[in-house]
């Protein structure tokens, strides 16, 4: 019980020590000056130093860097960050298990128990992370698919109205802060890059940080209207229309796909209480029926089937005796 109590608490202590890190590290969330904020060298070094400890493939960080980008992490060693307070983690839980082992006089047992609890939750330890960041990412980008359409109206409008592109998407931006502020961050993004570069190059930019299918035609299509020279007003507002248009397909499709899954808890929990229902009453009744005839004086007891034995062998001779019965001659 001992150790079970110390290897909890310890975890939980450990949980809340890296999120309290991870919040001064990461810092907010959907934060446009994290891009420029500068940090200390030794800050770097440090989360460089255990970021690296344990080894990651290429493409593994490649991943890291987008996921944190999509949940709305913009600083440039955010991936850092988040690796260095991962194997923090790991670091920290192997060597509160080895000191348990070698500290704490336990039976083998123990041991046992000890380094197989305290491989689970190493193995949580290094996969959860992921999983949340994997989970903020995908949520932040479907709020941003969801609330796209939207954004394009009004900048349609302003457009139309007569700002410039710009900074219809800086007011934009700002109207939506409190209503979808992982969209308004973006195009707050997105204006400070045209401001510094081209509209063309930020919204270039805008797609390859949320990567997905309608931000990525926005963009390309934003940016064949500015270089023909086409209406951009008239391009997002066709464009906003065909989002929503293929979003309510595929609220229709999902609403199709759900009456095919449907039946599947139906049958699992739906039919046995149904199935108890209906044939419940009928089982009760006809045990109460075996208990009562069963008894002395019942149809079904062993004195009625002796009886209706006798009767049967009364009225019908057996075998042997009609073997046995002697044979007329025939005249």
């Amino acid at each position: 019980m001992v150790p079970a109590l110390i290897t909890s608490g310890t975890f939980i202590g450990i949980a809340l020590a890296v999120l309290i890190v991870g919040r001064v590290l990461l810092g907010g969330r959907n934060r446009p000056d994290a891009i420029s904020r500068k940090r200390s060298p030794f800050r770097n070094f440090v989360t460089t130093t255990f970021a690296t400890v344990i080894p990651t493939t290429s493409q593994r960080w490649e991943e890291v860097r987008a996921d944190v980008i999509k949940a709305g992490y913009y600083h440039r060693r955010a991936a850092y960050d988040f690796f260095a307070l991962r194997n923090v983690a790991v670091i920290g839980w192997l060597s509160f298990i080895a000191a348990a082992i070698l500290l704490l006089d336990m039976s083998r047992s123990e041991i046992i128990q000890t380094a197989v609890g305290g491989t689970v939750i190493l193995i949580l330890i290094y996969a959860v992370p992921s999983l949340i960041l994997g989970a903020l990412a995908k949520g932040r980008v479907q709020r941003i698919q969801y609330a796209l359409p939207d954004a394009l109206d009004m900048v349609n409008m302003m457009v139309t109205g007569g700002l410039p592109v710009r900074q219809s998407i800086e007011r934009v931006s700002e109207e939506i802060a409190s209503t979808h502020p992982d969209l308004a961050c973006e195009l707050a993004i997105v204006n400070h890059q045209s401001e510094a570069g081209s509209l063309d190059q930020a919204l270039k930019t805008f797609a390859k940080r949320i990567d997905v299918p309608e931000v990525i035609a926005l963009s390309t299509m934003a940016r064949h209207a500015d270089r023909l020279g086409g209406n951009v007003a008239t391009a997002f507002r066709d464009y906003s229309d065909s989002i929503r248009r293929e979003r309510r397909q595929r609220a229709e499709e999902r609403g199709n796909k759900a009456a095919v899954k449907i039946m599947f808890p139906m049958v699992l929990f739906l039919a046995p209480p149904i199935y108890v229902l209906l044939l419940g009453p009928a089982v009760l009744e006809l045990r109460t029926f075996m208990v009562r005839e069963n008894q002395a004086g019942g149809i079904l007891s062993q004195e009625a089937q002796a009886e209706a034995t006798g009767l049967q062998r009364f009225r019908n001779p057996s075998d042997n005796e009609q073997r046995n019965a002697p044979v007329r001659n025939q005249p």
